[in-house]
């Protein structure tokens, strides 16, 4: 998270920075500030901020540690104040720095003999965790990162289910040249998720589902046969359904690092070859619309492939008020594509491209402020299905201050 200083007296931005994963070996960034009090608030965000900030007092001739702590999502403040004593770093064992940590969050709410609403129990439920391990020893560099976030709902009405679903984990090995531009790399990643996912069907009547399996057997089941929510939904994978397993090994490249007085641009590139494995456990995939009648569902076969690999990240900012990012992979597989479900050269491609932005704009000065958050993420495997998936979200807001 990037941020600004604003001292009180003057109201005026008197330095910036970004946040620092201390775990991984990022530097805290140091501020050199005259004796006073700061507001500290999020990059872009004005003096005026009713949330997300934190106040900070300097003295003179004192050196003060300050720590304010974020949602690693949304990016807001959870609490603020001046170090005492060390923070916790992860551990250091011959030079390897290890981090692990996790949390969960509940939320439960009942109402009994409601008026004007539905008795019952709602429940959410959280869970997440992260583990990291970094090893940089002259010209080796290694990365090992696993992070898991799962979400559910219990409403009123229906059963659990996911809201967000997802564990990834990767390993990276780097060897540094000389040069500071390029240098050869090896990389291992995995993606699946954690609970069992489910289908939902906005049917007005009731209609049947058929199941064609692998074994070239096909079942049929009804549904929408009852007045409950969860019987139009249809379990469709199971826990770690599907998992992908992915190695590369290539050459990094520093294409573009750029940092000018409003605008900074960083882009880095790799190439060089990936294999893929995917196993379905199960997994269920629609074929044809959902207003088909019989609805068709076909289960996936794991597959495996190999291929040519070219990638990207990059970041931006423009002044304070505008910033993105993004990260992009790109394989072409040159076998076993007769399991695909498309049957031209750019269907069969495996495409992950996902990123974030937004923009922070104070509309004459104090009297309105609005900001916007984007991100993105958009999915091609035709080893599971020919349709390009996508999801994508917005957080806006805006505040007037009139007195």
């Amino acid at each position: 998270m990037t941020f600004d200083v604003f001292a009180v007296e003057s109201k005026q931005v008197v330095a910036s920075g970004a946040g620092a994963v201390e775990s991984r070996g990022e530097v805290t960034p140091i501020l050199e500030l005259k004796p006073g009090t700061y507001k500290i608030v999020r990059s872009g965000e004005p003096f005026g901020a009713r949330v997300d900030y934190a106040i900070a007092t300097v003295l003179a001739d004192t050196v003060t540690d300050y720590v304010i702590v974020v949602d690693a999502d949304s990016l807001q403040f959870r609490g603020s104040g001046p170090l005492v004593g060390e923070l916790p770093k992860g551990v250091e064992i011959a030079g390897i720095r290890l981090s692990l940590n996790g949390g969960g969050n509940v939320l439960f709410t009942q109402i009994r003999n409601g008026v004007g609403t539905t008795s019952g129990t709602t429940s959410q439920f959280g869970l997440f965790g992260n583990f990291g391990l970094v090893i940089d020893k002259g010209v080796h560099f290694i990365d090992v990162n696993a992070n898991a976030k799962l979400d559910l709902i219990d409403p009123i009405t229906g059963s659990i289910t996911p809201v967000h679903d997802r564990f990834e984990a990767s390993g990276l090995y780097s060897y540094k040249v000389k040069s500071s531009l390029a240098g050869p790399y090896v990389r291992a990643s995995m993606l699946t998720r954690l609970f069992p996912g489910y289908v939902y069907l906005e049917r007005d009547m009731p209609g049947t589902i058929l199941i064609e399996h692998l074994d070239g057997t096909t079942t049929s089941q009804p549904f929408g046969q009852k007045a409950s929510p969860d019987d139009l939904r249809i379990k469709v994978a199971k826990p770690f359904a599907p998992l992908k397993l992915q190695e590369e090994l290539g050459a990094n490249l520093k294409a573009v690092d750029l940092d000018l007085i409003v605008l900074k641009l960083n882009v880095g590139t790799r190439i060089g070859f990936a294999f893929r494995e995917g196993f379905m456990n199960g997994l269920l995939v629609m074929k044809g619309n959902s207003s088909d009648e019989p609805l068709r569902f076909r289960e996936v076969d794991d597959y495996t492939t190999l291929g040519p690999v070219i990638g990207a990240n990059a970041s931006v900012t423009f002044a304070r008020w505008l910033f993105g990012s993004a990260q992009f992979g790109l394989i072409a597989p040159v076998i076993h594509t007769d399991k695909s479900q498309s049957d031209n050269f750019g269907g069969r491609l495996l495409l992950d491209f996902s990123g974030t932005a937004g923009f922070k704009v104070p509309i004459l000065t104090n009297l309105l402020f609005a900001s916007a958050d984007y991100t993105f993420r958009l999915e091609r495997d035709a080893f599971i299905t020919a349709d390009t998936q996508f999801e994508h979200s917005l957080m806006a807001r805006a505040t007037i201050t009139l007195f």
